[in-house]
């Protein structure tokens, strides 16, 4: 493709005019609060429309749920926009906080849900959780937040978040897969001409550079599918899934090139896990096959007669 081609499937909505003009902190915060004033709720759901925005957040706050169904927990969420998930999540949750480095949409939503006393907006910097404790929250949660910087910025998110987690706690969050045909398509849209002039913060990852960077960031992954939605915990010990996907990345076996090898894994570490019960019973049984074996008095005498050939002969 020449740079003098014409791009295809542009939307020439107002929000495609915008572009990133340096790739900083800076550039980022200017870039999402230009987007925040331009068209705010198709910054955060470009599907939506105003009445299904204030709906489309509910399938999120469920699989959070799902995932920590405890109403006595504190939940962030990194890249909160203007409440579409978080207004979803404070009926559910003791205490719900949310993070996002534009400072307009963070005004935006403290005005859209004025009436939930239980959300909490912060206005971040792009790159950490400073406003967090340590150890202070049980569940940090980012859907398709983390497609919209460099990498560098998303593992010191993955860093900040082990801190900010209490023991135990889980971070769930989704990228997309550049693996996928559907998703490789929007990579190859953006790699056309127009975006060459005009630069859309938005980048693809692979299963491998997720489980590295979760991985070095000290988080174990427990679940990670075909459509990367990521579940990884706050342990001082991997889980089985995380060894796994970690030998596969380290051994060069090739495992990480497809993200339906890592469902494959999941299957295998979940069948040995169904299977330790019956091996623990087969155990037993032997077990006691060889105490009533040894029980017998020839065998008794037999072993006896043996352990004194060996005395003798060393």
């Amino acid at each position: 493709m020449k740079l003098s081609d014409p791009s295809e499937g542009l939307s020439r909505t107002p929000l495609e005019q915008l572009l990133l003009q340096e790739e900083s902190l800076g550039g980022y915060r200017q870039f999402w609060e230009e987007a925040a004033v331009t068209d705010s709720l198709h910054a955060i759901a470009d599907q939506d429309t105003p009445d299904t925005f204030e709906l489309s957040g509910k399938s999120d706050a469920d699989r959070a749920w799902k995932v920590l169904p405890d109403s006595d927990a504190v939940v962030l969420e990194i890249g909160c926009g203007t409440g579409r998930v978080l207004q979803h999540l404070a009926g559910r949750y003791r205490e719900v906080h949310g993070i996002d480095i534009a400072g307009e949409m963070v005004k935006q939503g403290e005005h859209r849900l004025a009436g939930l006393p239980n959300i909490h907006f912060h206005q971040g910097n792009g790159y950490d959780l400073e406003a967090f404790a340590d150890e202070s929250i049980d569940l940090v949660y980012s859907a398709l937040v983390f497609q919209h910087m460099p990498k560098t910025f998303a593992y010191n998110y993955f860093r900040e978040t082990r801190r900010v987690l209490r023991p135990d706690g889980l971070f769930l969050f989704q990228v997309p897969n550049l693996l996928d045909g559907h998703q490789f398509a929007q990579f190859n849209h953006f790699a056309q001409p127009w975006f060459v002039e005009h630069p859309y913060p938005m980048y693809f990852w692979t299963p491998a550079e997720v489980v590295q960077l979760l991985t070095r960031a000290g988080l174990s992954i427990e679940h990670l599918g075909e459509e990367m939605v990521v579940l990884a915990r706050k342990t001082e010990v991997p889980g089985p899934v995380a060894q796994q996907l970690q030998h596969s990345l380290e051994s060069g076996l090739g495992g990480m090139t497809s993200s339906g090898r890592i469902v494959e894994l999941e299957g295998q570490v979940a069948t040995f896990e169904r299977r330790v019960p019956e091996l623990e019973l087969q155990v037993a049984e032997l077990a006691r096959q060889v105490d009533r074996f040894r029980s017998q008095p020839l065998i008794r005498v037999a072993l006896a007669a043996r352990r004194a050939l060996r005395r003798r002969h060393p």
